[in-house]
């Protein structure tokens, strides 16, 4: 009964190591498919895909949007409406805010 264990345990062994590496091949395809798309759609955005991520915390970083609203007041210059509104299409635009929350900041920048 041993012997017939021990028989069929490198037959085991292949099917294991060819379903793994079958399962391998697919993840790297995987990964190379979700990042030559993820790649091309940051290039169509007008982003470096190499440097996106710093490219939006900087950009938030000096987005007045953002910022506590006593901050904005003392840390830079009062934009015009014109200048407000113009950033938040830009924002928009650029995917950063979404259809809803433009709405919302284009209702608060006319407000005043």
């Amino acid at each position: 009964m041993d012997d017939v264990m021990f028989e069929a345990a490198p037959d085991l062994m292949g099917v294991f190591f060819v379903l793994f590496g079958v399962l391998f091949v697919g993840a790297v395809i995987f990964i190379i498919v979700v990042s030559v798309r993820n790649w091309r759609v940051a290039k169509q955005a007008g982003y470096d895909p190499l440097a996106m991520e710093t490219q939006l915390a900087a950009q938030v970083g000096r987005s007045a949007l953002l910022a506590p609203a006593g901050a904005t007041a003392a840390s830079s210059p009062a934009k015009s409406i014109e200048e407000r509104l113009i950033e938040l299409d830009g924002l928009h635009a650029r995917g950063v805010i979404s259809d809803g929350e433009l709405a919302a900041a284009r209702a608060k920048a006319l407000e005043g």
